[in-house]
């Protein structure tokens, strides 16, 4: 499991990496919280009965666990 998630914020929103994280790592971890918080959103989308939204949001959510383990396997085989 990638290290917990704690991103510095630049004053035009973006998210970089603590200086001590692996950008690689970093990423990874992003991906990881990103298809968390869609997942939370897609149950509250599936308990409204918003089909459309839960669509969106699933399509969203396999992308962000798919770059997730994309970018964990691409860390294995490069290590």
């Amino acid at each position: 499991m990638a290290e917990p998630l704690s991103p510095q914020t630049n004053p035009y929103g973006e998210a970089e990496p603590p200086e001590s994280m692996d950008p690689e790592v970093y990423s990874r971890a992003v991906a990881e919280y990103l298809g968390d918080m869609i997942g939370q959103l897609e149950s509250m989308a599936r308990h409204q009965g918003f089909d459309l939204l839960v669509y969106l949001l699933s399509m969203a959510r396999i992308e962000a666990e798919t770059t997730a383990r994309d970018k964990g396997s691409r860390r294995r085989t490069t290590s």
